[in-house]
């Protein structure tokens, strides 16, 4: 199922990154549980209520995608949002930009180390 949801994505914007997080990627779901995904692309609005649209399959109701364009994100990860940060840290990377992931973990390996986290808190030095 991921692999098609890969597919897809990468049909209708072309991600840069996808990525599974939540309670699927950290293996502590129930038979409830959604699947959470976030995707990254230059082709989705900087308005992630409109990606969510785009995105938004009625035929998978159990997936969750949280749209969001690159440059919102990048920018989100810059800048230290705990979000983006948990996302990346928990998360898994289900499929995407060679280029965009190696980009991504080298902001992102610079941006953790001014943080700590404990559990689900996060803290900043």
């Amino acid at each position: 199922m991921l692999e098609r949801l890969c597919n897809n994505y990468s049909k209708k914007v072309n991600p840069k990154i996808v990525i599974l997080f939540g309670s699927r990627a950290r293996g502590d779901y129930t038979n409830e549980s959604d699947i959470d995904v976030l995707v990254v692309s230059d082709a989705l609005p900087k308005d992630s209520r409109e990606g969510f649209g785009i995105l938004f399959d009625p035929n998978e109701p159990e997936v969750e995608p949280a749209a969001m364009n690159t440059e919102v994100f990048m920018r989100k990860l810059k800048n230290g949002s705990t979000f983006i940060l948990e996302v990346i840290e928990d998360g898994k990377i289900l499929c995407g930009d060679d280029n965009f992931i190696e980009e991504m973990k080298e902001i992102y390996a610079e941006v953790r180390k001014r943080f700590r986290r404990e559990g689900k808190m996060w803290t900043w030095d």
